[in-house]
Formats: structure tokens, C-alpha cells, sequence
């Protein structure tokens, strides 16, 4: 009876080891790669809005470089006439005078470096609001082909043609987000707009 119970009791955690495997083998096995290729470059490159939003950063630069250039002209004036003047002027005076200039010409510098950067942010800000929307229409686009897996050209030795949807996706993108408003503050911080 006991040698019974004993063999029962194998028997019980042979069956249990047995089972697990074939438990384990029940694990949903991942889906077969369905892939697509995407040139995201060249979309971003080609897209109607990065164009858009390239012309507007073109047009604000061109028009703070002209305001720049005029206040530039105007200390160079300015440093011309106090060179002028620098016979009727005392020394003390004209040292002022010219540590004045230097200031307002180095604030000139200071401000046209924080316009730049202001201009590169912005350029930034957009490239990626832009990005978001491609990736987001080719989510979309992937799904409705049936692709699972979407790989950034710039990372593919070789692959044929027939794997690429970016001029696809360059439509899509071009459809939903032909142009986009720049978002540009230009603004010195602590001084109002417009100024």
C-alpha cells in the first residue's frame, strides 16, 4: 500500500513536469515581420509644410537681419560723428561717450545672437510637430497595409524598392499638413511685444 502511494505520488509529479512544456508551448509566438521602408529625410525634405515652414523663417530672418543692419548703421554713424567730435571733447567725455557706443554695440551683437537661436528654435520646434504628424500618418498608412514593422532608410543596406512607402507617406503628410504657422518668439525676455 505504501509502495502504491509512493508510485501515486511519482506518478502525480512526473504527470505536473509533463504538463508545464506543454503549458509553456501554448505561449503566443510573435507575428511574421511585415516590413516597410520609409525615407524620412527626403519626405521631410519634399513635405509642403517644412517648404512653408522654411519660407517663413527665411522671410523673419530676412526682416530682422534688415533691422539689424539699420541699427548696426546707425552706431557706425554714431562712432563716426564722435570721432568728429573727439577734438572738442574731453577725454573723460569721449571715453564715456565711446564705452556708451561699445555697450549698445555689444547689446546689438547679444541681441542678433539670441535672434538667431530664438529662429533655430523655432525651426526646431516645427520640424518635430511635422514629424510627429508623419509618423502618426504612417502608423495609419502601416495599418492599412498591414505592415507591423517600419524602418528609417538611413538605416538599410539593401532593400528593394517594393519596401518603400515614402512617397506614400509624403502624400499623406502633404494631405493632412500642407503648411504650419511658425511659432517664433523673437521677443528679448522682460520686453514687450512688438518692440
Amino acid at each position: 500500500m505504501r509502495m502504491q502511494r509512493l508510485a501515486a505520488v511519482i506518478f502525480f509529479v512526473a504527470v505536473s513536469f509533463l504538463t508545464v512544456p506543454v503549458q509553456a508551448q501554448v505561449v503566443e509566438k510573435p507575428p511574421v515581420p511585415s516590413i516597410a521602408i520609409i525615407d524620412v529625410e527626403k519626405i521631410l525634405r519634399e513635405s509642403l509644410a517644412v517648404q512653408s515652414a522654411r519660407s517663413q523663417i527665411d522671410k523673419i530672418a530676412a526682416d530682422l537681419q534688415k533691422q539689424i543692419a539699420t541699427e548696426e548703421e546707425m552706431l557706425r554713424s554714431e562712432e563716426k560723428q564722435l570721432q568728429q567730435q573727439r577734438a572738442l571733447l574731453t577725454p573723460e567725455v569721449y571715453s564715456e561717450r565711446r564705452q556708451a557706443l561699445q555697450g549698445r554695440a555689444a547689446s546689438l551683437q547679444q541681441r542678433a545672437r539670441s535672434l538667431r537661436q530664438a529662429l533655430d528654435r523655432g525651426m526646431a520646434q516645427t520640424m518635430q510637430r511635422i514629424q510627429l504628424v508623419l509618423f502618426e500618418e504612417v502608423g495609419k498608412l502601416s495599418e492599412e497595409i498591414g505592415v507591423n514593422l517600419v524602418l528609417p532608410r538611413s538605416q538599410i543596406v539593401v532593400a528593394l524598392d517594393s519596401f518603400d512607402i515614402s512617397e506614400r507617406s509624403l502624400k499623406r503628410l502633404n494631405a493632412r499638413l500642407s503648411e504650419v504657422e511658425m511659432e517664433i518668439n523673437t521677443n528679448e525676455p522682460g520686453k514687450p511685444a512688438g518692440k
